[in-house]
């Protein structure tokens, strides 16, 4: 196989052998105007026949638009989510990989390649991809988990995923559980939790503020969450306000920025312990908390001498 470029998603889910290569291997190679043979990703004993073509770039979002079940959520895609493939689609003008459409008409649903759609978008490129009519909602629903095997969606994407599928098997009567989802969806069940409770608890347009998606992983949605539960009033005043810190939108990576991000959204603020002054003179201060009651006593070590630290001492050790 050919060396991969930055401008090649060849991770698209084709490993079903065709003769003595792979389908993976044919589709790599598909040139527009080239119609191309596969085997349907529900059924391999049912044959799909795909013709390439390229998409000019004014055209792309006139003429198609992202399967409904895709994982990945369109309006979380921007030019840092689809970095690693964008300068070089620039470079060539289009992908080099094809996308792959379901052809329904005036409108193609792209199955495999949203990614590349954005980026297409973004750098002004035309879109190389194969397209049929003869895919099933079946075959949409595998192509829409399986291609994302070239960067996974974010766990917030997975959330929305996995509610989908709670809803629909509520829909069959069935009770929607993690552990039933986590079945269906080949991870643990404490996985499917805590995806879940990131897109129910996590606002997207919280999630929007990070450079990407996936930098909202495990432990910053903890943190996230634990600062909204915390004070959600507080916690919405910092979201609108974040626009207006210079030094956290002008971090030098996007690691970088996305942990200042975290840091401002999620660090408890400090509340001043409110005292009452019992006494206070040039060398004794005395103070009571008026929130528990306890007492702090500060003494200036020029007046503590050794005879007055074991009369106080012997005072407080009579405390009981």
């Amino acid at each position: 196989m050919a060396k991969k470029r930055k401008n090649d998603t060849r991770l698209d889910p084709f490993a079903t052998a065709v003769g003595s290569s792979s389908l993976d291997a044919l589709l790599e190679q598909a040139n527009a105007g080239d119609v191309i043979r596969m085997p349907a990703p529900s059924d391999p004993s049912r044959e799909i026949t795909l013709v390439c073509k390229v998409i000019s770039h004014s055209d792309i979002e006139s003429t198609t638009q992202v399967y409904g079940k895709n994982r990945r959520v369109q309006s979380l895609l921007n030019e840092k989510s689809v970095s690693d493939i964008l300068p070089a689609i620039k470079e060539d003008g289009r992908n080099q990989h094809p996308a792959l459409l379901w052809d329904q008409g005036d409108t193609s649903l792209v199955l495999a390649g949203s990614r590349r759609r954005k980026a297409c978008i973004l750098g002004n490129a035309d879109y190389l991809v194969l397209s049929s009519s003869d895919f099933t909602d079946q075959d949409a629903k595998i192509l829409a988990v399986s291609s994302d095997q070239y960067i996974a969606p974010s766990l917030w994407e997975l959330g929305q995923a996995y509610q989908n599928t709670k809803n629909e098997l509520i829909e069959q009567g069935k009770k929607g559980s993690y552990r039933e989802i986590a079945v269906i969806e080949g991870v643990s069940h404490t996985a499917v939790a805590d995806a879940i409770k990131a897109f129910e608890q996590i606002p997207a347009d919280v999630v929007a503020l990070y450079p990407t998606a996936n930098h909202v992983g495990r432990e910053v949605a903890k943190k996230l969450i634990s600062a909204k539960e915390r004070d959600q009033a507080a916690f919405n005043l910092l979201v609108a306000d974040i626009a207006n810190h210079e030094d956290i939108n002008a971090a030098a990576s996007d690691d970088k920025r996305a942990m200042a991000i975290t840091k401002y959204l999620t660090t408890e603020p400090q509340i001043a312990v409110k005292r009452e002054v019992v006494l206070e003179s040039n060398f004794v201060s005395v103070q009571r908390s008026l929130k528990n009651g306890d007492v702090s006593v500060k003494i200036n070590n020029k007046v503590m001498t050794d005879k007055r630290l074991e009369q106080l001492t012997k005072l407080l050790a009579a405390f009981n």
